[in-house]
């Protein structure tokens, strides 16, 4: 096809009147060229004239004018869209120039963004420059009187095309035969660009009606596209007159679907959800997958991890069960079998089962708990252990642990263990009559009381007890610094000492207040984890300790916030956000509650008060 701004070049007579519709349609004759010459000299002619004259100029006449009001430049994708309309469609609209400067060129006064794209058509073997483009000539009293009223009007009076008229002008070209590719090409953008106008003229008309009345934003017309327009009727109606924001129109769009990276959807894999006819939409504007049919996703779940319970039950278990949803009371109510040597006593297995628990925000997808005893099988589990124990008191059962009323499941449970565990020890090498006590109490009970776990708050084999959060790092906790300072602090010279001997006289020899300096640090360092009271040694020398958690370390999104449920975010900001901020929370995606109530803990908090930001200054996971 020959491109339209050279069939505009066919036409080399200079007119004072509109070009014919035999010049707009062009000629395909083979002798412009030669017409090139008599054309340049019928606009000399032209341009000594008094009155302004609509005529054909070559490119190569042509030069911006310093007197054009724009000064910046468009961006590059909106270059790049100019440049293909040109290419694709030619001059739709004439340039305004000056008469002839003395260098025998026109400034162009108006469309200097269009000579741009011509000037880069030229150097990319697009155009010849000698190719003809429509030009309005001023005359030189309107140049000199109205230069930057005509510029300004040329770039300020234009009325951009609706949003709306642009997303159906997209879709009917394609609709009537041209490839999205080849629209894409002709316009400058990309194919994605076109296939998202497309996507945006099949919303309901009375959500676009909407758009175009200035009841909602663009961003919410988006939104609706997710949906087929019989759901986006039916939310429409039920909003009704209500303001909402997009993300809860995304919530009730998708109600029955999950993202691509909802826990489900990860643990099941898209292809066996494919497989299994499991429909999948993509956000044009988000690039979000959703599954749609989360029903289908549970069923596919259950089959999984009803697999890995039938394996459970193989190896001796009682029962094996499962949990699509991780919550915070997972194993509460459930007695424990303890590990001897590592193992699960076979006996005691026939009395317990295993709970297998999908984990929303969590690198192990499954976790699964062994060796929980229901309530039912307690006494009779008792009765085995009683008839094994001959007396031997180390060989008894581990008590059956007190139910976990946190609210937490057992992998944050364990991280918040060990944030808590550092700061008590920081405090409690703080204090060393405290810590003397502690140990003194921890040896004697050892010696003359109970040595069951939970009896004294000291692991007496003199180990280490730090533990590591799986999510997050110790190295957020301030106790770890002040910890380190705490040992370059301390008087440790006996320790390079070569011989035993040597080492107990010089330690012997130092004064009173540095030894109970050094056994702090030691009793510290032994102290056993403890979260929401589960350790009642630990906590009864914790209840003694001024601590106070949160200048040590804050929640946040990742470590706490993404781990919890959503009730468990409401209740923790409800006592002084209120009900209307409760009610829009729960309308909230649980990743966007967990951000905002991440930010009210640990942002700028802007627009609160004083009294709610003492709140979350103090705010801590219950149990700490």
């Amino acid at each position: 096809m020959t491109n339209s701004i050279q069939a505009q070049a066919t036409h080399t007579k200079a007119t004072t009147l509109p070009a014919s519709p035999k010049t707009q349609a062009g000629s395909h004759k083979p002798d412009i060229a030669q017409k090139s010459a008599t054309a340049a000299n019928a606009v000399v002619a032209l341009a000594s004239t008094a009155k302004p004259v609509l005529l054909q100029l070559q490119i190569n006449q042509l030069v911006l004018s310093e007197k054009n009001v724009r000064k910046e430049n468009a961006s590059k994708a909106d270059d790049e869209q100019l440049y293909a309309s040109i290419l694709a469609h030619g001059i739709l609209q004439n340039l305004i120039v000056e008469p002839m400067n003395a260098q025998g060129l026109y400034p162009v006064l108006g469309g200097g963004r269009r000579l741009r794209q011509l000037i880069k058509a030229v150097k990319n073997n697009k155009l010849k420059a000698k190719t003809l483009v429509p030009v309005k000539l001023l005359t030189a009293e309107e140049v000199a009187n109205y230069a930057t009223e005509l510029s300004m009007t040329e770039n300020f009076t234009r009325a951009k095309m609706h949003p709306v008229d642009e997303f159906h002008a997209f879709a009917d070209m394609v609709n009537k035969g041209a490839s999205i590719a080849d629209v894409a090409a002709r316009f400058g953008v990309t194919a994605k660009f076109v296939q998202q106008r497309m996507k945006l003229s099949m919303v309901a008309p009375v959500v676009l009606d909407a758009y175009k009345a200035g009841n909602v934003s663009l961003d919410v017309v988006m939104v609706f596209t997710i949906a087929s327009v019989e759901k986006q009727v039916e939310v429409w109606e039920l909003v009704g007159a209500r303001r909402y924001n997009e993300h809860e129109f995304r919530n009730m769009l998708k109600e029955t679907a999950v993202d691509a990276e909802h826990y489900l959807a990860q643990f099941v894999g898209q292809d066996e959800y494919e497989k299994a006819g499991g429909v999948i939409t993509t956000d044009l504007f988000s690039d979000e997958v959703y599954l749609d049919d989360k029903a289908l996703l549970e069923s596919l779940a259950t089959a999984k991890l009803e697999l890995e319970g039938a394996k459970l039950v193989m190896q001796g278990w009682k029962w094996a069960d499962f949990k699509l949803v991780s919550e915070y009371d997972d194993i509460a109510g459930f007695g424990r079998l303890t590990l001897k040597e590592g193992e699960y006593d076979a006996a005691e297995m026939a009395f317990a089962g295993c709970l297998l628990v999908l984990e929303r925000y969590s690198s192990t997808p499954v976790s699964i708990y062994k060796g929980l005893v229901h309530k039912d099988d307690k006494k009779a589990l008792a009765q085995l252990q009683a008839s094994a124990q001959s007396g031997n008191n180390e060989g008894e059962v581990k008590k059956i642990e007190e139910k976990d009323t946190s609210g937490y499941s057992a992998a944050l449970n364990d991280d918040l263990r060990a944030q808590r565990l550092i700061i008590t020890k920081h405090a409690l090498m703080s204090a060393p009559t405290v810590a003397l006590d502690t140990l003194h109490f921890s040896v004697c009970a050892s010696v003359f009381a109970d040595s069951r776990y939970g009896s004294r708050p000291l692991h007496i084999s003199v180990n280490d007890t730090t533990c590591h959060p799986k999510t997050g790092s110790l190295t957020d906790n301030k106790a770890v610094q002040l910890i380190e300072g705490v040992r370059a602090s301390l008087n440790l010279a006996w320790v390079g000492l070569p011989t035993v001997a040597e080492r107990f006289t010089a330690f012997c020899a130092l004064d009173v207040k540095e030894k109970e300096k050094q056994v702090a640090y030691a009793t510290a360092s032994m102290f056993e984890a403890s979260i929401d009271n589960n350790h009642a040694a630990a906590e009864a020398v914790i209840s003694t300790l001024d601590v106070k958690w949160s200048n040590y370390w804050r929640p946040t999104a990742e470590t706490f916030f993404k781990r919890v449920s959503v009730p468990c975010l409401i209740d923790m900001a409800k006592p002084v956000m209120g009900e209307q901020w409760a009610l829009q929370a729960a309308a909230l995606k649980k990743k966007d509650l967990a951000m905002q109530v991440d930010s009210l803990v640990n942002g700028e908090r802007k627009g609160l008060d004083d009294a709610q930001k003492a709140y979350f200054n103090a705010l801590m996971p219950a149990g700490f």
